[in-house]
């Protein structure tokens, strides 16, 4: 019964909902439109995707490069994740990220990118006269250290590159967080500032505050599940919030999200985000994971498959399909 209870909610978490097309006007922040590189809004992983948004107090895998540098320290040896985002108007999202540990200190290097191709026309051609790609990217160089048995803090360092079919933008941006593991890890608590730079030119990036809480119950206490090099989170629950406060551009939004693993292997989740002045990303979200350890030449690897699927009346729905590995 408890097999086919875990197999129906995975299912039922697999179906799409749309959310129902709103009626009345679209309040819009005063500053919308007033930074570039846009893209380093994307949020990376399809883990904290599939729980709404919600990953700044959670932090506690590789995921969190993008989210809050700060719980990297969850890291315990190597862990290596790249993810696809499916979006719409065919463009592609992606990212990557590889964090490792060395002794206490654990630094880490990513990329985030959103490419799409343009078509150019003189005149109403069916083929376009050419097509030229735009978008942009950020690398980025990690570090994390924690400041005592329960408090880490880290931060990312990031080089900015936009291209826009004739102009093309360069830039440096900084992430720094703070997260607090307390109660034997069971409480989270996290808060990260993002995107604190500039464009050549003097263009603001969309800067924001993410503060976060996550709590998790465990299937068997804390310092046992530490010591398990392959699987370093044995959590059976995790309930997690946050705030997102941009500072420039934007209005801000709360985001939660509910994750329940099966036999250490299977992960459903749900989230949700809610904008205040009817942000239009209001939504359900929703997620699924597999993780697993590798066998003979590959029993030191542990490996985990993740997607969101993420709804939008608006834009039109998103999926994320994203693996990690640890080894």
């Amino acid at each position: 019964m408890l097999k086919r209870g875990a197999v129906l909610i995975v299912m039922a978490l697999l179906i799409i909902i749309a959310p129902a097309p709103r009626t009345h006007a679209v309040d819009i922040h005063d500053g919308a439109g007033t930074t570039g590189a846009a893209f380093l809004k994307i949020e990376g992983g399809s883990r904290p995707a599939g729980l709404g948004g919600a990953f700044a107090g959670l932090a506690n895998d590789i995921n969190t490069i993008f989210w809050n540098p700060a719980g990297l320290t969850a890291v315990h040896d190597r862990e290596l994740t790249a993810m696809q985002h499916f979006s719409f108007a065919d463009i592609n999202n992606q990212t990557i990220g590889y964090a490792q540990r060395i002794e206490r200190l654990v630094w880490g290097a990513s990329f985030l990118g959103s490419f799409t191709e343009i078509e150019r026309r003189q005149g109403p051609t069916e083929d376009p006269d050419s097509t030229v790609t735009v978008g942009g990217f950020a690398t980025g160089l990690s570090l994390a250290y924690p400041l005592g048995e329960a408090i880490s803090v880290g931060g990312t360092a990031k080089i900015i590159s936009e291209q826009l079919d004739i102009q093309n933008a360069f830039g440096v941006a900084a992430d720094i967080g703070l997260v607090a593991r307390l109660l034997d890890n069971r409480l989270g608590i996290g808060v990260a500032v993002q995107n604190a730079g500039v464009l050549d030119g003097g263009e603001n990036l969309p800067m924001a505050l993410r503060a976060g809480l996550a709590y998790r119950t465990w299937k068997q206490p804390a310092a046992e599940a530490e010591t398990d090099k392959l699987m370093p989170t044995q959590e059976l629950w995790a309930f997690v919030a946050d705030a997102h406060l941009p500072l420039l551009d934007a209005n801000p939004s709360f985001h939660v999200g509910i994750e329940r693993w099966f036999y250490e292997s299977i992960a459903a989740r749900i989230g949700y985000r809610i904008g205040f002045n009817e942000n239009p990303s209001d939504g359900l979200s929703l997620g699924v994971g597999v993780r697993r350890s590798g066998e003979d030449m590959l029993a030191n690897i542990d490996f985990q498959f993740d997607y969101a699927f993420v709804p939008d009346a608006y834009v039109g729905n998103a999926h994320r399909v994203s693996f990690i590995t640890r080894f």
